[in-house]
């Protein structure tokens, strides 16, 4: 009776071995799956008003892990063009550039997901990857317009510190 107790202590041991090895291994994957989509829950690009913009983290669902980074970085470089729309340094080219982020970019991703929701899982990569590349270009575009225009609002403070510089170095009457 002892050996069969021992027996049955023991299966119970395994088991629980067990059920906390595949614990481990299914909290990663879940855990790993979060990291990829993670950097796409921030507030969204239209308004900011801190409503996570769930079309980025779709199409990061259908990406690779390089992929997924580089829609990650795409994602922030537009939404740090986006945080700059009130600066009076705005060119025109950078307000169209601005209006193409905000409107055009979600409804880019709107038409690929509508796309890949009705394909093949073969078909998916057809339409995510060209306009992956197309929001990489246009992140670009952005980071490059974001650096001109935080450039210029820099020279402003910068004058007018020159300015309080020399107001300040006055003796006092």
């Amino acid at each position: 009776m002892l050996e069969v107790l021992g027996v049955l202590l023991l299966m119970f041991l395994l088991f629980v071995l067990a059920l906390v090895w595949l614990g481990f291994k299914v909290a990663r994957r879940v855990i790993g799956v979060f990291q990829g989509t993670a950097a796409f829950f921030t507030p969204s690009m239209a308004g900011f008003n801190g409503v996570p913009d769930p079309r980025w983290s779709r199409l990061s669902a259908l990406l690779d892990r390089r992929q997924r980074e580089q829609a990650r970085v795409a994602r922030e470089r537009i939404r740090a063009f986006l945080a700059e729309r009130n600066s009076a340094a705005l060119t025109p080219h950078e307000a169209q550039l601005m209006i193409s982020c905000e409107k055009r970019v979600p409804e880019l991703l709107d038409t690929c997901l509508e796309r890949c929701r009705t394909a093949r899982t073969d078909e998916r990569c057809d339409y995510a990857a060209p306009t992956l590349e197309r929001l990489v270009r246009i992140g670009e575009e952005a980071e490059a317009a974001r650096r001109a225009i935080r450039e210029r609002d820099d020279q402003q403070l910068t004058t007018m510190h020159h300015y309080f510089d020399a107001v300040a170095t006055r003796e006092p009457r």
